[in-house]
């Protein structure tokens, strides 16, 4: 064998074996880069056990609610306009903490009458309801609250008060009323409804201390 045949076999067996190594080292880095591949394919993956799912509700069925259930408006007690009025108050106390009494109340007191519903009594009382004072014709309430008209307001309030605590069940069809200004008062029935003098009974029999008030939806204007 020549030489340069020597030689030349040499250089072939040389790059077969630096082919074959170089096959050998990259299988470790391969695996490692592989590895690494397969967890950045979901950046973050790690963390998603302590992520919100966005579809999990922000609160449990029935949380801020009353038992899970609506809230029952009788539940709440004999109250009216959000204020309670109790059998242990008096009949101006009673009219006092009630919002929808409020007007009835400042005319109360601008007539100087707190202290007569104070007593004893018994009395009954259709009070007005605010609505009620709002429709009377524009300036009429107003009119009457001025200290030049207070024997005119007392006498109006007084039309809405009866001696006695008469309750729902005395207001039977037909019956006449004599309220403290000396005026009559006719009770009429229609259905469920209780009407005195055409002003319904919105709700009646608020027991108070002295006394029993019936709501009524209009004001019981004297005459002039």
């Amino acid at each position: 064998m020549t030489m340069k045949a020597i030689t030349r076999m040499a250089y072939t067996f040389a790059i077969l074996c630096s082919t074959a190594l170089a096959g050998c080292g990259t299988t470790d880095e391969n695996a490692a880069n592989e590895t690494q591949q397969e967890s950045s394919t979901n950046p973050g993956a790690e963390d998603v056990t302590g992520m919100t799912n966005p579809n999990t509700p922000g609160k449990q069925a029935g949380e801020g609610e009353l038992g899970g259930d609506a809230v029952d408006a009788d539940m709440t007690g004999p109250r009216i306009g959000g204020n309670e009025m109790v059998p242990s108050q008096n009949i101006v106390e009673n009219i006092s903490v009630n919002n929808d009494l409020s007007m009835l109340a400042g005319a109360l007191k601008q007539a100087d009458m707190v202290k007569a519903l104070n007593a004893t009594g018994p009395y009954t009382v259709f009070a007005p309801k605010n609505t009620a004072f709002e429709a009377l014709p524009n300036g009429v309430l107003e009119d009457l609250m001025q200290a030049d008209n207070k024997q005119r307001l007392t006498a109006i309030l007084n039309n809405h008060v009866v001696a006695g605590k008469l309750t729902a069940a005395e207001l039977t069809d037909g019956a006449t009323l004599k309220t403290l200004n000396g005026q009559q008062l006719t009770v009429t029935k229609k259905g469920n409804d209780v009407m005195v003098n055409g002003a319904k009974v919105a709700q009646a029999d608020v027991m108070s201390e002295n006394g029993v008030i019936h709501l009524i939806e209009k004001v019981l204007v004297t005459e002039q």
